[in-house]
């Protein structure tokens, strides 16, 4: 079993992971950070995010599982405290593992395609001035939007920038995109939606205009095309996916109920 790590260097210590090393070496596990079975993130979710796009291209034969070093996740059911438990659980196949598609924008401007993946979201901006285009689902079209920019979302990224833009938290599973606006202008000239809308995953979305001074965010990533016009963006649930390694008892409402009510129990 090959395993490489993925770490949040400002929590943990060199020591931890050279013990953590250690006790891998010992069951079994051999390091391989250019062909891991296993990456190993120890962190937070934000740790999660960027431990997968350092290994995105490799995506589709890891299996993602990680260590909290102390504040609540939503990607890792584990603690760093609980090492053996996770160790004694990959060993005997002890874990309930889920696969969750990747959302993907393709963009075309004046610079040529770019193809970018995210796991929460992808949000295409305009912080020096309105952006304006056209949004169809599946070519029809919906609205002319202006405002600040758009954000599209999967049921993954619904509990994060999504549900402070005011969008419905929906449950991890379902293969949904959910679309949301940054503050829109509602005017005489332009009015949108001005709400989030949810669409089936197998469903595309598509903006359409001369979208100038643009920062496109997927996840902790972005791009600028502050000196390029962006023409068209086309945003889908990816054929890529990532594998994440959850307990057994893992359950999405008790994820819920601890990230946003409190840990008072009934």
């Amino acid at each position: 079993m090959k395993y490489s790590i993925y770490s949040k260097k400002e929590v943990i210590t060199d020591m931890y992971i050279e013990s953590f090393q250690k006790r891998l070496s010992k069951d079994g596990f051999e390091y391989d950070n250019e062909n891991p079975d296993y990456v190993f993130f120890l962190g937070g979710d934000g740790t999660f995010l960027r431990a997968v796009h350092y290994f995105i291209d490799k995506i589709d034969t890891i299996k993602f599982v990680g260590l909290n070093a102390g504040t609540l996740g939503f990607f890792l059911d584990y603690n760093t405290a609980e090492l053996d438990s996770l160790i004694n659980d990959l060993k005997n196949e002890n874990y309930a593992l889920f696969e969750y598609p990747l959302l993907k924008a393709k963009i075309y401007s004046k610079k040529g395609q770019k193809t970018i993946y995210a796991v929460n979201e992808i949000r295409v901006e305009s912080p020096f001035g309105s952006m304006i285009c056209d949004v169809s689902i599946d070519e029809h079209y919906l609205e002319t939007f202006s405002g600040n920019g758009l954000s599209v979302c999967t049921s993954l990224g619904s509990t994060a920038y999504n549900k402070s833009l005011g969008g419905a938290i929906v449950q991890n599973d379902l293969k949904i995109l959910q679309i949301s606006e940054i503050a829109s202008i509602q005017s005489s000239v332009y009015h949108s939606l001005n709400s989030s809308l949810i669409i089936d995953g197998t469903q595309s979305i598509c903006y359409v205009g001369q979208m100038k001074n643009l920062i496109i965010g997927f996840d902790s990533e972005y791009l600028e095309y502050r000196d390029s016009v962006v023409n068209r963006i086309l945003i889908n649930l990816s054929c890529k996916k990532i594998k994440l390694i959850r307990k057994t008892d893992h359950n999405y409402i008790d994820v819920l109920h601890r990230a946003f009510i409190g840990n008072k129990e009934k």
